[in-house]
């Protein structure tokens, strides 16, 4: 804690205490603006008081109000600056003491400026009620409250370690609450907001947020087209409208309650969506979306319930996912190799599954799901090992694209009685007959399994599986 002393004319001066961080820096720069004014006596300082009239000045003079007591004032007049702190005395006779009341000023009856600000320096806390002009408010000690009531004016409000109470206006704010409780209501302005404490944030529909979370283990409500930056390292509980974006959580909880949403770079956070989502970058997350999901490069851990999904995969994800209508997964489109694992076990939906490059695991659904191993395309041109799962009854298909990759693929319950086919497309054979009978030609049977050996030195095992038929391939 620092003490910053406000100059004004005829010997006055206001001492205010501080606790550092952004709150101490514009103190220290407001303190500068008065001391520079006073040296070049273009600085008029009125001492508040219930009896004050309307003030004037002249030309090029900038006009500052004290608050040295307790109480209301409503000041009257074209003011630039008003402190409220500690009387300091005159002179050499600084330091008498720090304002220990409560300050209320109602800044309805000023007339606006450009460079109106406002500096609550009392232990007790200062309220602040908003006039239609527009200015900057810096609460640095005890528990603040800005009241910008229905006014459509433009305010910065910065705030220290108090537990603080910010009504922001209609207009474009800019809003910094310091470390505590604070509670942050937004209305139908355009607002950004960092949020440094452990705090409740609200804000209407219609209103435009941009809101920075540090301080974590907070309460967040807010409407549509708002911007979430989830900085903390302590999860907080956050509400946001249709259009909405969420980046970086860290243990959060995340609904989204309109149409749209995107969630991205969250870790251990668990989201929930009343219509479409896409994620990106997350890892560990657990996602539960009504509609649709487009799943980017999630890694770690990962649990998702939705009505259907796209999942773009990426090298560490392992998904159990529970899909009512068509899923759909692609192993790495990024290029790079992929360790990864995909259960799709509970979910009703049919499942497609395409492998790229490195390890991966697949199990299917309960519907009739498609598996297509060692896709090449640019950047996508490693082998490709995939140990898959078809799931339950229903008829599947596995297969390969003309222009495969290499690798090795395992199927753990192909099954010709089920329907199961194992295809490969774009081929374009003479004879597809033919075209299959050379191909069971390569086949091995050892402890069980048979294996055959496609093009471009992929091999296949057939678990489970010791007679192979002709019937059991499409070649097209």
């Amino acid at each position: 804690m620092s003490i910053v002393t406000i100059v004004g004319t005829s010997g006055t001066a206001i001492q205010v205490t501080v606790g550092g961080g952004k709150a101490q820096a514009l103190a220290q720069t407001y303190a500068q603006q008065m001391s520079d004014a006073y040296t070049r006596n273009n600085l008029t300082t009125v001492m508040l008081s219930d009896s004050n009239g309307k003030v004037t000045t002249g030309t090029n003079t900038l006009l500052e109000g004290f608050a040295t007591t307790g109480g209301s004032f409503a000041p009257l007049g074209t003011y630039d600056f008003i402190g409220v702190g500690g009387w300091a005395g005159s002179g050499s006779a600084l330091g008498q003491g720090l304002l220990g009341d409560r300050v209320t000023i109602d800044g309805s009856g000023l007339t606006p400026t450009a460079t109106l600000s406002v500096l609550g320096g009392s232990a007790a806390g200062l309220t602040y009620e908003a006039g239609d002009g527009n200015g900057s408010f810096l609460g640095l000690s005890g528990d603040n409250y800005f009241n910008g009531n229905t006014q459509s004016a433009s305010w910065t409000i910065v705030t220290g370690a108090g537990n603080d109470t910010i009504l922001a206006t209609n207009g474009t704010n800019t809003i910094d609450a310091g470390a505590g409780h604070n509670l942050i209501q937004l209305q139908q302005g355009s607002n950004d907001v960092v949020s440094e404490g452990q705090d409740t944030v609200t804000g209407q529909e219609g209103g435009r947020t941009m809101l920075t979370l540090t301080g974590g283990n907070s309460v967040v409500t807010l409407g549509s087209n708002s911007l979430v930056s989830d900085n903390a390292t302590i999860g907080s509980h956050i509400t946001v409208g249709n259009d909405s974006t969420v980046q970086a959580g860290q243990g959060s909880t995340i609904v989204f309650s309109g149409q749209n949403g995107t969630v991205s770079g969250t870790r251990n956070d668990t989201v929930s969506a009343l219509g479409d989502l896409t994620a990106v970058k997350g890892t560990g997350q657990t996602l539960s979306v009504s509609g649709s999901l487009q799943f980017i490069a999630g890694t770690g851990a990962t649990n998702i319930t939705a009505d259907q999904a796209t999942l773009w995969g990426a090298d560490g994800l392992s998904a159990n996912i529970d899909v009512n209508k068509t899923s759909l997964w692609t192993g790495n489109q990024s290029g790079s190799s992929s360790v990864e694992m995909i259960n799709a076990s509970s979910s009703k939906g049919s499942f497609e599954a395409w492998t790229g490059a490195g390890q991966q695991t697949i199990i299917g659904s309960d519907a009739s799901d498609h598996f297509v191993f060692g896709t090449r395309y640019s950047g996508n041109e490693g082998e490709t090992y995939a140990t898959v799962t078809g799931g339950n009854v229903a008829a599947n298909t596995f297969g390969v694209l003309a222009g495969h990759t290499a690798g090795d693929i395992t199927i753990t319950d192909f099954s010709a009685v089920n329907g199961n086919k194992f295809f490969m497309y774009n081929y374009k054979p003479a004879d597809a007959d033919a075209a299959a009978k050379e191909l069971l030609a390569t086949a091995t049977v050892s402890g069980g399994n048979t294996a055959i050996m496609l093009d471009n030195n992929m091999k296949v095992t057939f678990m489970g599986v010791t007679d192979l038929k002709a019937s059991s391939f499409d070649i097209s």
